[in-house]
């Protein structure tokens, strides 16, 4: 009976070990969530770009934030201004199933993840415009202290050279 007990309180061990959570501590690992509050502001601010009023980034971003496209640095100020923009130039902006997560780094990092397909119809020439982007948003407590945007820039430069031209001759 004794030896009974002892298999089983063995086996339950064994059990209970393999069903055991392996949680990675390492300092770039960390929680990945979709529904939390820092993910619905980053869809808040990527529907306030698509409907042109991306000035609500204000509310967000510290002032002294630093903010890039590419290898492109802008301040708060035109970032949104830049953004802004991309409204005179296209209607019906859009992001085509975009993902949106934040991550809470074990070495107390928070990051927002975004990353889509962008299309827009050119206010000048009619012909509809796809590109695909990722964008990071890091976090220092409730705000956004710095973003990281990556995407090929060619056709939005070569809409703005039309915009330009058109409002030239007026």
């Amino acid at each position: 009976m004794k030896n009974i007990l002892l298999m089983l309180l063995a086996s339950f061990l064994f059990v209970s070990c393999n069903n055991s959570v392996n949680v990675d501590t390492s300092e770039w690992s960390g929680i990945t969530n979709q529904n939390d509050e820092k993910s619905k502001i980053v869809e808040k601010l990527a529907k306030g770009y698509t409907d042109g009023d991306f000035g609500i980034a204000k509310d967000y971003f510290t002032p002294d934030g630093e903010h890039k496209v590419n290898n492109d640095v802008y301040t708060v100020e035109e970032i949104i201004n830049g953004y802004n923009f991309h409204s005179l130039l296209y209607d019906e902006m859009q992001h085509i199933d975009p993902v949106i997560t934040t991550i809470k780094y074990n070495n107390g990092e928070v990051y927002t993840n975004h990353w889509s397909d962008w299309s827009g119809k050119s206010k000048i020439t009619g012909e509809l415009q796809k590109n695909t982007f990722h964008c990071w948003w890091q976090w220092e407590g409730d705000k956004i202290v710095a973003t990281q945007c990556y995407f090929d820039t060619s056709d939005i430069e070569a809409e703005t050279k039309l915009y330009q031209e058109q409002n030239s001759q007026e």
